[in-house]
């Protein structure tokens, strides 16, 4: 398994984001994505209960409608069904918690 240290480093090597899942079980999922300044992750959406933590760096959160830049400690809840987009605005490290219902 990465460490999250692993993670970033690699991250900073790539043109693409680094997602690596972290632990698994009862319905939940962790999962840590690197990036270097200026990747995006593309354009998706969610269907479980999903909440995004900044652990390093800056990102940008894009919807249709709005953008919201996150920094450490930020978290933010992840609205289902609804398309967005991630670019980091330096090398970033952020965690996903999904959850199923």
């Amino acid at each position: 398994m990465m460490t999250l240290s692993e993670i970033a480093q690699k991250a900073t090597l790539s043109d693409q984001p680094v997602v690596h899942n972290i632990y698994q079980a009862n319905g939940s999922k962790l999962i840590a994505i690197g990036m270097k300044t200026g990747v995006v992750l593309q354009k998706h959406t969610v269907s479980l209960k999903t909440k995004l933590m900044v652990i390093k760096g800056e990102i940008d959160f894009n919807t249709a409608t709005e953008s919201v830049r996150l920094a450490v400690p930020d978290s933010l809840h992840i609205p289902l069904n609804v398309a967005h987009s991630v670019e980091a605005y330096n090398d970033t490290l952020f965690l996903l918690l999904l959850e199923q219902d």
